[in-house]
C-alpha cells in the first residue's frame, strides 16, 4: 500500500516540475522578443559605429538589405546542400560535381556583388565624418565579431 502512494507522489511532483518548466519556456517565447524582432540587431557590423538615432534614421535601408542577404544565404545553402548531395551520390558523377560548383561560384559571386552594392548604397548615406569613423572602425583589428547588440562607449570584450 505504501509502495502505490510513493510513485503517486513521485509522479505528481514530477508532472509539477514539467509544468513549471514549460511555463518558463512559454513565458520567455511571449515576453522575450526574437533577434530578428529587433531591428538594431539587422545591422550590419559596419552600421555598428553609428549612434543609435542614425541606424534608426537608415533603418528602412538597413532592412532591405538585410531581406536581400537573407535571400542569399538561403540560395547559397541550397547550392552548398547540391555540391553535398553530389559528393554523396552512390554513383559518383564528377560533371555532376563540377555542375554543382559552377552553380555555388556563380551563387557566390552574385552574392558578393549584391553585398558590395549593399555596402556602397549604405555608404553613399553617410556624412563625410561617419565615413571617416567607419575607416577606422573597419581597420580596428579588436573589432567584435558576434552578432551581440552594438556596446556604444563601452570597451571591447
Amino acid at each position: 500500500m505504501m509502495r502505490p502512494k510513493i510513485l503517486l507522489i513521485a509522479l505528481v511532483i514530477s508532472l509539477a516540475i514539467n509544468l513549471a518548466m514549460l511555463g518558463f519556456a512559454v513565458a520567455r517565447m511571449i515576453f522575450e522578443p526574437t533577434s530578428l524582432a529587433n531591428a538594431i540587431h539587422i545591422s550590419p557590423r559596419w552600421a555598428y559605429h553609428l549612434p543609435d538615432e542614425r541606424r534608426k534614421e537608415l533603418r528602412p535601408l538597413l532592412r532591405e538589405q538585410f531581406k536581400r542577404a537573407r535571400a542569399q544565404r538561403l540560395l547559397l545553402r541550397e547550392k552548398h546542400k547540391a555540391v553535398q548531395r553530389a559528393l554523396a551520390a552512390e554513383e559518383f558523377s564528377e560533371k555532376s560535381l563540377n555542375q554543382a560548383l559552377e552553380e555555388l561560384r556563380s551563387a557566390l559571386q552574385t552574392s558578393q556583388s549584391q553585398s558590395h552594392a549593399d555596402f556602397s548604397g549604405f555608404v553613399t548615406q553617410l556624412t563625410a565624418t561617419e565615413r571617416k569613423d567607419l575607416a577606422k572602425e573597419l581597420l580596428r583589428r579588436s573589432r567584435p565579431r558576434d552578432h551581440s547588440p552594438p556596446r556604444h562607449g563601452q570597451p571591447d570584450r
